[in-house]
């Protein structure tokens, strides 16, 4: 019993051992940004994707889906696949804004 549960390990680590982490990124990366272009959101995330695409050796795409108070961007942003190559650049100026209101 002990025999079969040492082979059944040692074949299980050797299926696995095979196996090795993908190197991430290995294609480009998306930035949603949910309010419109030349906004003061779009441009420093422009700057920061600049500085992204050098220290990680691929490219960092700036998408802008304004619309819905922001909910176009994030709903397009929650859809994508949970896979880390899309982005959503998310900002709580509302929340600033009621704060500074009360």
């Amino acid at each position: 019993m002990r025999a079969a549960r040492i082979v059944l390990a040692l074949s299980v680590f050797l299926a696995c051992s095979g196996l090795q982490a993908q190197e991430y990124p290995s294609r480009p990366i998306r930035v949603i940004v949910p309010y419109g272009a030349g906004g003061s959101s779009d441009g420093p995330m422009r700057v920061i994707a600049q500085e992204m695409s050098k220290r990680l050796g691929q490219q960092v795409v700036v998408e802008n889906r304004p619309g819905q108070g922001a909910m176009i961007g994030s709903e397009a942003a929650a859809k994508a696949p949970a896979d880390g190559y899309t982005l959503l650049l998310a900002s709580n100026l509302r929340c600033r804004q009621r704060q500074c209101r009360s």
